[in-house]
């Protein structure tokens, strides 16, 4: 199986939500939406950890995975909440380990001025720069 991950780094989650609507996509994941998401199901609204929120990010792309098993070619979009190199090289590992394969890695950077730390946009396969003023 292919898999391309796309990767958006953007200031909104309006802008995420425009994206994953246009684009042909078999599964869109934010780690905002499953942050909120966690907290909802907490009867006390407690702010789950990052493994936590890991953990079901994993368990929903592998949901799609084997909901797709036998399909050649299969797309995601996923919203960072940060970019440093750690973070794209761990989410890059363990999707791999998902697909015992490599991914293609993209980065799609929507209505930013920063950037991120030296090295970080090297992680990726492609990088693409979108200003939607």
């Amino acid at each position: 199986m292919n898999l391309k991950v796309e990767g958006v780094w953007c200031k909104t989650r309006t802008e995420f939500d425009k994206l994953s609507k246009t684009g042909d996509y078999d599964l869109s994941v934010s780690y905002y939406d499953i942050f909120n998401r966690l907290i909802k199901s907490d009867p006390d609204n407690t702010e789950p950890s990052n493994i936590i929120i890991s953990i079901y990010i994993r368990k929903t792309i592998q949901k799609v995975l084997d909901a797709n098993e036998g399909k050649d070619d299969l797309k995601i979009l996923y919203m960072f909440k940060s970019l440093s190199a750690d973070t794209v090289n761990n989410f890059r590992y363990f999707v791999n380990e998902l697909i015992q394969d490599e991914c293609e890695l993209d980065l799609l950077v929507i209505n930013r001025c920063d950037f991120p730390k030296t090295g970080v946009l090297s992680k990726f396969d492609n990088v693409r720069f979108v200003d939607n003023d």
